[in-house]
This record gives C-alpha cells, sequence and structure tokens, in this order.
C-alpha cells in the first residue's frame, strides 16, 4: 500500500485530482493500477472540469496522462528514448525502441561535419551498408537515424559517386524498405510524417551524382533496382523493369525520353530510372478520397528536370476502376502526391503517363469512375454560356439608354434597379467561374476569383430575392406606395451588404483554416460545413421564400376581382395561361432554376458523386437560358 499511496500523492501534486477508485493487483513483485479520476481544475491535460481522465501506468515507464507518451533513455551507452504511448482508453501500448546503437551515432556524428564527410563519404557508407546487414531487426530508432545519416550522404556535391559507392547505398536504402522494417517505419512516421519523403530525396540527390565508364549500367537489389545509360546523340532513352514481383503481382514498367527531349542534356551525361518495391506502403496514401496507390514507384534523374518523359505503369490492382487513373509524382514541398504536369491515356491494360518534369512518379486509381461529361453536351454549354454573357452585355446597354424612359416612376425604378443588379451579378459571377478553371489552387490569384465568385453568387441571390420581395409588397399593398430614397437603400443594403458580410466571414474563417479552396482544383471547398452551408444553403434557402412568393403570385392572379364571375371552360383556359405566364416570367427573375446549381455543389457522398455530376452542364445551361429569358423580360 505504500506504491499505491505514492502513486496517489504524485498525481494530486501533478494535476490536482481526486482519484475515485483504485485497484492494486500484486503479480511477481509487479504493481498493476487502474486509475479512474475526474478533474479538479482546468490545467494543460484536462481542460473540462467535469471531463474524465485516464492514466496509464507500469514500473518501468512509470506514469503518462491518455494520449501522452512515456519516455525513458536509453541504457548500455546508446543514445535516445524508449517509448510508450498512453492511448485513450488508458493503456499502454508496446514499447517502441528508439535508440539508436553505438555504432549508427558514431556515423551520424561525423556525417553532421561536412569536411570529414567528403573525405570518407565511401568509407561510411560501407560502414553503415555492413551494419545494416547484420541486423536481423531494424528498431524505429536506427531507421530514424539512418535516415538521416543517407541525407547527409546527398548533401555531398562536389564528390563523384563510383558505382561501387552508390550500390552500397542502395543496399542500405534496400534494407530499410524492407518488409521486416515495416513496423519500424509506422512508429518512425509518427515522429516524422516527412521521413518517406525524406528517403525518396536522398535517393534521386544520391545517385545523380553517379560516376561510371559503362554506356548502359544496373543495380539491382530486392527492395530496389536503378538502370540507366549515357547521353548518345540521336538515341532515345529507353528502361524496362520487367517481371517484378510487387504484392503477389508481376508487373513490367517502362521509361522512355524522346531524342529530341535529350538534345539540352550534355553529351556523355547520365540518364538513370530507380525502381522502389516496397515503398507502397511507406508513402503516406493520397490525400484524394477513394484513391490508392496502384503502381510501381519509379524515379527518374538527370542533370536537369525540366525534360519530357513518358512512362508505362501495370495497375498492380486490375480490380480498380482504369477509367478513374491518375498519373502522380512525389512533390518533396508538400510530402504527398500531385498531378501537375502529368497526363495518362489508357492503352490496354497499361496507363500511359506523359509528364513534363523528372522526379519520382506512380499511379494513382479508385474503385470507381468519376462521371465523365459527354463532348456535344459540354460543346452545348459553352455555346449557350458564351450567348448569354454577350446578352446580357447587349441587355445592360440597352437598360442604360432607355433607363429614364423606364423609370418615370418609382415601381418601375425599383423593378428595373433590382434587374439591372441581377444582370450585373450574373454576368460577373459567370466570367469568374469561367476563369477558375484555368488557376491553380495554390495561388493567390484563386482565392481572389472564388472569393468574389461567391460575393456575386450571394449578391445575385439577395438581389432576386429583393426582386421578390418587391413583388410580394405591390401583391399585398396593392395602393400603398414607397419613397424612393427607402427604397433604393434598403434594396442596396440587402442585396450587397449581406452578401459581403457573408463572404468575408467565410474567407476568414477558411483562410486560418487552410481549408478555403480544395486541394487539386481552384474551387470553394464545400465538403467543409461551414462553407458548403454559406455557398448552397444560403441561396437555395432565398430561392425557396421566393417560390412560396411565385406560388402567393399565382393564386392572386387567380382569384377573381370584385363582382367577376366565372366564365367557365374559356375561364379555365385562361387560368392555365395565366399560371404558365406566371411560371415563365418569374422562374427566371427569382432564380427558381437555381435549384439544380444546389444539386450540383452538394458534397459527394458514396455513390452520388458519378449521377450529379450531369448537373452541372445542365445547370449550367439553365442559367444561361436565365440571362436569355431575363433579358427578354427587361423592356416590360
Amino acid at each position: 500500500m505504500d506504491v499505491q499511496l505514492l502513486v496517489i500523492v504524485t498525481c494530486t501534486l501533478l494535476n490536482s485530482l481526486s482519484v475515485e477508485s483504485v485497484n492494486v493487483k500484486s503479480d511477481d513483485g509487479i504493481f498493476l493500477f487502474n486509475f479512474k479520476y475526474q478533474c479538479a481544475r482546468i490545467n494543460n491535460t484536462c481542460r473540462n472540469i467535469h471531463t474524465e481522465c485516464l492514466f496509464c501506468i507500469d514500473r518501468t515507464h512509470g506514469l503518462s496522462v491518455a494520449n501522452e507518451d512515456a519516455r525513458i533513455n536509453c541504457t548500455n551507452g546508446m543514445t535516445g528514448q524508449k517509448i510508450k504511448r498512453c492511448s485513450a482508453a488508458g493503456k499502454y501500448g508496446a514499447e517502441e525502441d528508439f535508440c539508436v546503437s553505438n555504432e549508427i551515432n558514431e556515423i551520424l556524428q561525423i556525417t553532421t561535419n561536412s569536411t570529414d564527410l567528403a573525405k570518407k563519404l565511401p568509407q561510411l557508407v560501407e560502414k553503415l551498408d555492413d551494419f545494416t546487414k547484420k541486423q536481423n531487426n531494424t528498431t524505429p530508432g536506427n531507421l530514424q537515424a539512418s535516415l538521416s545519416i543517407l541525407q547527409n550522404f546527398s548533401t555531398v556535391s562536389n564528390v563523384s559517386r563510383e558505382s561501387v559507392v552508390v550500390e552500397g547505398f542502395l543496399s542500405i536504402v534496400d534494407s530499410l524498405v524492407d518488409k521486416k522494417a515495416q513496423s519500424a517505419w509506422t512508429s518512425v512516421k509518427i515522429v516524422n510524417k516527412n521521413s518517406s519523403s525524406q528517403l525518396l530525396k536522398s535517393v534521386e540527390d544520391f545517385t545523380r551524382l553517379l560516376n561510371t565508364t559503362n554506356q548502359t549500367f544496373s543495380i539491382c537489389k530486392p527492395n530496389i533496382q536503378l538502370k540507366g545509360m549515357k547521353i548518345v546523340p540521336g538515341k532515345h532513352y529507353e528502361v524496362d523493369f520487367s517481371n517484378l514481383t510487387i504484392k503477389n503481382r508481376s508487373v513490367t514498367n517502362n521509361v522512355f525520353i524522346n531524342r529530341t527531349n535529350l538534345i539540352t542534356l550534355t553529351n556523355g551525361s547520365l540518364v538513370m530510372s530507380i525502381a522502389f518495391l516496397t515503398v507502397n506502403d511507406i508513402l503516406s496514401p493520397p490525400l484524394t478520397c477513394n484513391y490508392k496507390l496502384n503502381g510501381l514507384v519509379v524515379a527518374t534523374t538527370a542533370e536537369l528536370k525540366s525534360i519530357d518523359i513518358v512512362m508505362r505503369f501495370m495497375p498492380l490492382d486490375s480490380t480498380l476502376a482504369q477509367a478513374s487513373a491518375q498519373c502522380v509524382f512525389w512533390n518533396h514541398n508538400n510530402g504527398n502526391w500531385d498531378t501537375e504536369g502529368c497526363k495518362h491515356e489508357i492503352n490496354g491494360i497499361n496507363i500511359i503517363c506523359r509528364c513534363d518534369h523528372l522526379t519520382s512518379f506512380s499511379l494513382l486509381m479508385s474503385s470507381k469512375t468519376d462521371f465523365e461529361v459527354p463532348p456535344w453536351l459540354r460543346m452545348l454549354n459553352y455555346v449557350v454560356l458564351g450567348t448569354s454573357q454577350v446578352s446580357l452585355i447587349i441587355g445592360i446597354i440597352i437598360e442604360a439608354i432607355v433607363w429614364k424612359n423606364l423609370t418615370k416612376k418609382t415601381t418601375s425604378l425599383s423593378r428595373h434597379i433590382a434587374i439591372l443588379n441581377i444582370a450585373l451579378s450574373l454576368l460577373i459571377m459567370n466570367t469568374l467561374f469561367c476563369m477558375h478553371t484555368f488557376l491553380k489552387p495554390k495561388d493567390i490569384s484563386c482565392k481572389v476569383v472564388i472569393f468574389f465568385a461567391h460575393f456575386f453568387l450571394l449578391a445575385l441571390s439577395f438581389w432576386m430575392f429583393t426582386l421578390g420581395l418587391l413583388l410580394l409588397y405591390h401583391l399585398v399593398f396593392i395602393f400603398r406606395n414607397y419613397s424612393r430614397t427607402s427604397m433604393m437603400l434598403i434594396s442596396f443594403i440587402l442585396g450587397y451588404t449581406g452578401p459581403f458580410i457573408i463572404a468575408s466571414c467565410v474567407f476568414v474563417k477558411g483562410h486560418l483554416k487552410d481549408h478555403y479552396i480544395e486541394k487539386k482544383i481552384c474551387w470553394i471547398n464545400v465538403k467543409q460545413t461551414d462553407l458548403y452551408y454559406s455557398f448552397a444553403l444560403v441561396p437555395l434557402i432565398i430561392v425557396g421564400m421566393n417560390f412560396i412568393i411565385t406560388f402567393f403570385a399565382i393564386v392572386k392572379i387567380q382569384r377573381p376581382a370584385i363582382g367577376e364571375k366565372s366564365s367557365g371552360q374559356q375561364g379555365d383556359k385562361n387560368s392555365v395561361k395565366q399560371i404558365l405566364r406566371c411560371i415563365i416570367i418569374l422562374t427566371p427573375l427569382l432564380g427558381l432554376s437555381w435549384l439544380l446549381g444546389f444539386i450540383y455543389v452538394t458534397p459527394s457522398t458514396g455513390n452520388n458523386s458519378d449521377w450529379k455530376e450531369i448537373f452541372r452542364p445542365v445547370f449550367d445551361i439553365a442559367n444561361g437560358l436565365q440571362i436569355w429569358q431575363l433579358e427578354g423580360r427587361k423592356p416590360g
């Protein structure tokens, strides 16, 4: 019970805890404790006074708060620590050995001195190679230190690498990416998420300075292969990686560079390709949902990076949809897969990738195929939208010419102010929506364009709502008028101030959390709930209210005037005509066709992302036709 008392006192001193129950068991002299308690005050561990918190404890690592690590220093002269992670359930996981052996630590210390490293590079590579070959089990500590050593090796730029040195370097990499080291990689990536990216870059940088007298050359290890050739005028670069076994599947890959693209390289310089057979599970998964790495990882290097390259990938999993294939390269800047500068085409069972630069490449595929809009529908969309933009400009010019004649009365003025602002908002919004497809999501210009597109979308919705309110006012208060000043003030406040406040708040919040724009395309990130509500639901609510106003207008029109009698069948026909006329006029004016737009911007879930894609061109065409209808109603 002395140990129990010591633990309780320690807990009380550290966190001011009120222990509810303590269960002490003794098994061969080892004490196990289970704690359940509540925080008595707010502190760094428990931020809510009434939050239930859990601890982990054992004899070696002592006490640790849930979701934190317990660390003890290594023994036997080794540097580093041994870590146990305390889970949210209050249980320790397996011990992770981040101790660094004396041999590797000695090499690491030498490589931190650039002068000694340049002089002793071959010897250090050989020494680390010998050590990794002798290891039966790669520990997280030795793996992390070895990655740092390889990175230091790759920084030596003024010393050429003989073939034997490069072979020793690849032998080290081969050991580090072996299946036996997978568990060590899991631990290291928790500490350093860029560790796999660091390895790829080290291999690319180190092998780029290979010095060989052979015209063609190759170095083959169980988990990594290097093949290359010297540049000869008039000769293509082509390398095949044949019958490689990856995940129990035999695959063949090809790398090709046309001789016209090699002219920029110095004669006799080297081009080489490196195939990584086991790094698929080590690299970070793609950011794109439902996609996974489905090809061999192949890096190609030369003295210049901006060279066009063609690669043939055989998919590792043939059950994934070919039409979903994406050619990607490993972006060392953000530590993930990127598609910039790469295009693909399907050739039988293979995927042909064409990229305009050199680095590490692979293939992403999904289990489902994204819906592909038919070309004729896209063309129709462009024609309608383009013609509509021209119609808008012409309509605005005509409106300006006849403005004085149309706005003599307050009622007519209010209606035409709303229609003119609807047309201006629609013109600017469509222009910005056309621009966003040509912008990159990382550019500041993308955020600016999307912000103003969002603002004018909201302005369009609010001006249509303003027009609906004006219609409702005249239907309810038939003989009551309003002043021009109050009408102008209320209309512009409602039409522009509200949208600006909403768009600005969404932009600031999204920008601060770095999720305003989607990762792969220049488009507002509607997968974020707050952005989705402001971008889709606000206009939807306004359209819904305008729909109610339209229904009210139809009922009001159908109600007979005082003293008026029903005219039988002829009267029914006239009623139908009046209803249709009302719908045709009010649908474009009040934006009821925008219901299709809501369907399109709804975030994809499950299998609905395929069929809803067709609503984009249909919505664009309806939007374009709205402009024509809008312009056709202006003179009235």
